[in-house]
């Protein structure tokens, strides 16, 4: 969700496309790994985000199977799916480790006989996996013949399943966002693509909460509403174990307009079939979103 792009009045509602999200965490703030958006992106330009994008036709490659530490009927028990769903699960664990190391540098990997995740130590280690990133922005399907080469399975297993926040049906532009959290990998340094993301910055949530109240960056109403969670957490440990490995509560958000606000209703809210009185909601004043209520 951006600012919001609304399609015309009359246009029917397009579908929303499947994307994957992640917060990168690490350190007792705790602190999160954020991207600016490009100022010529579609999408939420200019916004600071969690890396993260589109689930590509390269991610239900059937050769995943083989190249990631969980099986694809282990990722659908995961995240709660169907197993008929159990490929389309996989692919959303892969486009979000795939989407991390091509927007934000962080390659969630481990060798495959087993250990801790890949670190880039060596010189001539961050130089040929700055080539393997380069590759994969151009061409999404590199990915996995990066890990073939380096002898690496994917880390899906690593990936927590944080939030689902769905673009409201008014947007031009609409995704159905899985958001995941991952502690950082040790002995690898983050950095945007300077492609589809022009800065970067480790911030805690309260940091870059108190920027865009300042006006000093833009943030799309769930990005916002996260960091707010976020705030109120102590350490890398309390967002990965957050959920206790329960299924986050989708969240899609219902455009109201009828008390002169921009304002996006959230699941309990009164307006949206909670109790008389109750406010779960993300409204605009003036150029920023203030928010009522808890949960994402």
């Amino acid at each position: 969700m951006s600012g919001l792009g609304f399609s015309p009045a009359g246009t029917p509602a397009a579908p929303p496309r499947d994307a994957s999200t992640v917060l990168l965490v690490r350190g007792d703030a705790p602190e999160v790994f954020m991207v600016k958006r490009t100022g010529r992106a579609s999408f939420m330009a200019n916004a600071m985000v969690f890396p993260g994008g589109r689930v590509d036709t390269a991610d239900h490659d059937a050769a995943w199977a083989t190249r990631c530490a969980e099986t694809p009927e282990a990722a659908a028990r995961r995240l709660e799916l169907p197993p008929e769903e159990a490929p389309f699960a996989l692919a959303l664990l892969v486009a979000a480790a795939r989407e991390t190391f091509e927007e934000a540098g962080f390659l969630l990997a481990r060798p495959r006989a087993g250990g801790p995740l890949v670190r880039f130590d060596a010189a001539q280690d961050a130089a040929r996996f700055a080539a393997h990133r380069a590759a994969l922005q151009t061409e999404a399907a590199h990915f996995g013949p990066l890990l073939d080469a380096e002898g690496l399975t994917l880390a899906t297993d690593a990936l927590v399943y944080l939030a689902r926040w769905i673009t409201p049906a008014v947007e031009a532009k609409r995704f159905d966002t899985r958001f995941f959290a991952a502690r950082a990998p040790e002995g690898q340094i983050g950095t945007h693509d300077a492609t589809e993301t022009t800065a970067s910055t480790w911030t805690s949530a309260a940091d870059a909460l108190a920027a865009y109240a300042a006006g000093a960056l833009q943030l799309a109403p769930p990005t916002y509403r996260i960091l707010l969670e976020l705030s109120v957490l102590r350490g890398a440990d309390a967002v990965l174990d957050l959920r206790g490995g329960a299924l986050p509560e989708t969240y899609a958000p219902v455009f109201d307009a009828t008390s002169g606000e921009l304002t996006l209703l959230l699941p309990g809210d009164e307006a949206s079939g909670g109790p008389a009185g109750a406010r779960n909601r993300i409204t605009m004043h003036g150029e920023r979103w203030l928010s009522e209520g808890r949960g994402f």
